[in-house]
């Protein structure tokens, strides 16, 4: 096949050019397809765990419906080592230290919370295991643990029903002044037009407040 003279010194100028920048060239193509295999394989990854999570999740379902503690508890446990860090495990605390709880097996169930507390996905999730796990420790007298549990700021959602938690454990001890703030703070917290407000305002005049 023949050339003429101008392709040819394309031909030359291309060569030229890959020889001086061809190395880098391809560092930088693969660059590029390491970025994008290792993207796509992250979400590769992340739907993989999330289905794995998933099929422990339906276990743990089973081993509630079973009304068996022992089930339940070693349903629990294979969640707690395969799906840590998903958003089923956080689910499936709640659930077990319900069921638990129900069986009367109090100390499993605060231990579930427990992990739910410090583990779960989402700060949500871990708002609404401490204020579970609250509750179990003052039905267990529990209540310094309990004032620990509740002590951390919680989610801006969860506010008012965090102080409303507080107002009742200071009530059990016996602490008017410390139920009445609480109670103030639940009452601002709270939309006009929240359900809850009547309730609130009633343990607020009981220890000697006004209705807001």
């Amino acid at each position: 096949m023949s050339y003429n003279f101008e392709e040819q010194e394309q031909i030359a100028q291309m060569r030229h050019f890959w020889e001086r920048w061809g190395t880098q060239i391809s560092a930088g193509v693969l660059a590029v397809a390491v970025g994008f295999a290792g993207y796509y394989g992250w979400q590769w990854w992340q739907r993989s765990q999330g289905a794995k999570a998933a099929v422990v999740f339906e276990q743990v379902q089973a081993a509630l419906q079973s009304n068996s503690p022992d089930k339940i508890e070693q349903a629990w446990a294979v969640m707690q080592s395969k799906a840590p860090g998903s958003a089923y495990a956080g689910m499936a605390a709640l659930a077990v230290a319900k069921s638990l709880h129900d069986a009367g097996k109090n100390e499993q169930a605060i231990a579930a919370l427990k992990w739910a507390s410090e583990h779960a996905a989402g700060p949500s999730a871990r708002s609404v295991a401490r204020l579970n796990l609250s509750a179990l420790q003052i039905d267990a007298k529990q209540y310094a643990e309990a004032i620990k549990t509740l002590a951390d700021v919680p989610e801006p959602t969860f506010a008012a029903l965090f102080d409303i938690r507080r107002g009742d454990l200071a009530m059990l001890q016996g602490q008017r002044d410390a139920a009445r703030t609480a109670y103030e703070a639940a009452l601002k917290a709270l939309p006009a037009d929240s359900s809850q407000r009547a309730a609130v305002e009633q343990k607020l005049q009981s220890v000697g407040g006004g209705a807001a």
